[in-house]
């Protein structure tokens, strides 16, 4: 199939992608907007200090905690994880994080964490402190934005902050992503890994260094192109990123940042497939993805994606003097997901039947669709500070709007001609239909400085998001035109307390309310005027000790979370209607280790936690949250070697909240070895060489699951598995 079969998409709304930050300057400078802050802290995780540990911990807490974190530094990833990975992969390191493995092998496709036993969409993701996620919920596609390669290092939040915390789903904690910072220095690195399963990935860095000429401006760009045939049978891919970061110092007190990332993917998968029975895998193999027999709906010609991102800001920050500091950011956000799939989800199903605008059935034919779904964000995150004997005042504003379409028309894919299947008219379309948020939180909190060792820090946040859904055709579900604006509010209060025992431990507690706005599937109902709903809601009661030394770092936490408000399905109702009832439990204990071996250049470091997330009403585990993790690493660095031994343990889970489909435990175990060559030659100042193997046990184990049949097990569920054994090689010049 080519890409021009898309131009037959009737649009009802058009969107446009700007190739250039300026038009992002463009539309959000205003007087407010040239203003910034200082360089004090405006709430994100402390640094970790220049001890040998901190250097070395694959992730730990910081002496400032004010909620359990996992701070994970690029050493850490960039040494002992594949360099295709996605930031799922390497944020299930940390404590009571799981998910992370992609059935088509490392980075290679879409993979999800859990928290706690939240799932995807129930904790917020950030970029530089800016929220981002899909408009119709806060989900994320975690290969449509940021590679491993442009990201310096990411802090795993579990819990929802102070006020000064921002995103869509202020409820189950934060996996915040930060880009790498220009160097002072210039410098070109470019890097090739090659491995299994024809992956290739190529690109480079560079960095302009400091340009005096330009008042100390400094640039990074950074360019990289992946290409892989996927584990899974006829699932390859292709995907290129272009990442531009630019800073630019205005007089002694001003930093202006300008950040550019765009992104293309183009793979071949199913659209709706869940994965395959057990029976299925004995006959086609557990890594069956897609037919190579295009008289099968699982023909990979027939399930082809195509995405293209865009995630671009500006940033002020100044210090304005006698302790007043602002920091501005404005952002613009494109997500476009083009999709062409046949019907059919399994390796059995063969030809079908379509029907013509008359209504005559033509049997032997490919029904299918194109799913098109685009998005806009345009967003402003204001935060002010003020610094004083008695402490650290911050406050601000964070306001978004969204623009939405998504549709999904019916086509035989023999000859791209449209499919009349629908029960009513329009009948070859299942949905068409535009969407909106507006989103304002303005916050305000004080880090009192009680006395030279305790900080308490009390804040409030008020929460408005209007949701706005302008639909031809609502849903599958809801065959109607629909008109639908919600408005949902909740004041968010915030208590946290840090109270430092001495130079290396210390000790935290955490009262915070989170609020999660339903999305818009919940009114997918031809009775959606019926459909009022609040917004969940969550109560967090956590506390924790951290210690820090020179060569060891620990800490421990245990949690308490109300969830209320949970939605559930009306049982009265034919129609699919949402209301609130019942919620769940979260509670556990969780803690890390990290140990640096003397002067060896050998560290240790491991996690562990015990969770449980039961619902009230039925006192069964909610789906996919298990009931433990555990990680190992150890890590030698020492005279130009690097090698790394990593182990993550997943616990028993269920695939839905009835306790009757369980997945086992499943665990990975990954090692890699690097060597860095100084001054070969040619110019280079570095040669560094890595060679990773993954899953080194060659574990074939259940990661996922979904039940057929709600009364119990059946021949019919549906699983997909660990990707097997995988190696890649890397080499990366640094001139």
């Amino acid at each position: 199939m080519q890409p021009s079969m898309f131009k037959n998409m009737k649009r009802r709304r058009s969107h446009t992608k700007p190739l250039a930050i300026a038009m992002v300057i463009s539309f959000f400078i205003t007087p407010i907007g040239l203003h910034a802050e200082t360089a004090t802290d405006l709430g994100t995780v402390g640094a970790q200090g220049s001890s040998r540990i901190s250097a070395v911990a694959p992730a730990q807490a910081s002496l400032q905690a004010t909620q359990p974190g996992a701070a994970i530094e690029r050493t850490f990833f960039e040494d002992a994880k594949s360099p295709v990975a996605d930031y799922t992969n390497i944020a299930a390191i940390a404590p009571g994080v799981t998910g992370g493995i992609s059935p088509n092998g490392p980075g290679l496709g879409e993979a999800k964490n859990t928290i706690r036993g939240f799932k995807d969409g129930e904790y917020n993701v950030t970029f530089d402190d800016i929220p981002f996620g899909d408009t119709n919920g806060p989900t994320h596609h975690t290969t449509a934005y940021f590679p491993a390669s442009i990201i310096d290092r990411i802090n795993v939040e579990r819990g929802p902050g102070n006020a000064s915390n921002l995103g869509q789903a202020t409820f189950g904690g934060s996996v915040n992503l930060y880009s790498l910072t220009p160097s002072s220095e210039f410098s070109f690195s470019p890097f090739l890994s090659m491995g299994s399963w024809n992956t290739k990935l190529d690109g480079a860095r560079v960095d302009t260094g400091t340009l005096e000429k330009l008042g100390g401006s400094k640039l990074l760009f950074n360019v990289q192109e992946l290409t892989s045939d996927g584990y899974l049978t006829n699932s390859r891919l292709w995907g290129k990123n272009i990442t531009a970061k630019y800073e630019q110092p205005i007089g002694a007190n001003t930093l202006l940042t300008l950040f550019s990332s765009n992104n293309r993917n183009l793979y071949y998968q199913s659209d709706g497939s869940k994965g395959i029975t057990e029976a299925q895998a004995v006959i086609y193999g557990k890594n069956f993805g897609l037919s190579n027999n295009p008289l099968k709906a699982l023909y990979y010609g027939y399930g082809r994606v195509e995405k293209s991102t865009a995630f671009d800001y500006i940033r002020l920050q100044s210090d304005l003097g006698a302790g007043w500091g602002i920091d501005n950011t404005s952002y613009y956000i494109w997500y476009g997901n083009n999709t062409l799939s046949a019907e059919g989800t399994s390796p059995d199903t063969g030809l079908g039947t379509v029907k013509t605008v008359a209504g005559a059935s033509i049997t032997n034919q490919m029904p299918g669709y194109i799913k098109i779904n685009q998005y806009t964000i345009y967003g402003n995150v204001l935060k002010i500070t003020k610094q004083s004997d008695a402490g650290l005042f911050r406050a601000g504003i964070w306001s978004e709007w969204t623009d939405t379409f998504r549709s999904r028309y019916d086509y035989n894919l023999f000859g791209m001609t449209p499919n009349y299947k629908e029960s009513t008219a329009p009948k070859n379309v299942l949905y068409d239909q535009g969407s909106s948020w507006n989103n304002y939180q303005p916050f305000a909190e004080f880090e009192w400085a009680a006395t030279d060792k305790l900080k308490i820090t009390p804040g409030i946040k008020l929460m408005s998001w209007k949701q706005s859904i302008d639909a031809a055709v609502l849903d599958k579900a809801a065959r109607i035109p629909a008109n639908i604006d919600n408005k949902y509010t909740a004041t968010l209060p915030f208590l946290t307390a840090n109270y430092k025992i001495d130079k290396t431990s210390s000790v935290y507690a955490q009262y915070a309310q989170g609020m999660l706005v339903p999305d818009i599937s919940y009114y997918y109902s031809p009775s959606f005027q019926k459909t009022d709903v609040s917004p969940q809601t969550s109560s967090n009661y956590q506390v924790g000790y951290v210690q820090k030394s020179d060569n060891i770092a620990f800490d421990v936490d245990v949690y308490y979370i109300d969830f209320n408000n949970k939605l559930t399905l009306d049982p009265a109702s034919t129609d699919p209607v949402y209301y609130n009832a019942g919620g769940v439990v979260y509670k556990g204990i969780e803690g890390q280790v990290s140990y640096a071996l003397g002067q060896s250049g050998f560290s240790l470091y491991t996690n562990g936690s015990l969770n449980s997330a039961k619902s009230k009403d039925t006192h069964l585990t909610v789906a996919n949250a298990p009931e433990k993790t555990a990680a190992l690493a150890l890590s030698y660095n020492a005279s130009n070697w690097k090698s790394s031994l990593v182990y993550k343990y997943t616990g028993k889970q269920f695939a839905d909240a009835t306790d009757l489909l369980g997945i086992n435990p499943y665990t990975t175990l990954d090692y890699n070895l690097g060597y860095t060559v100084k001054n070969p030659g040619l110019g280079i100042k570095n040669m560094k060489i890595n060679l990773g193997i993954y899953n080194i046990l060659n574990h074939q184990d259940i990661i996922s699951a979904s039940m057929a049949s709600k009364t119990g097990p059946s021949a019919n569920d549906l699983f997909t598995w660990q990707p097997t054994r995988s190696f890649m090689a890397t080499l990366r010049l640094e001139y």
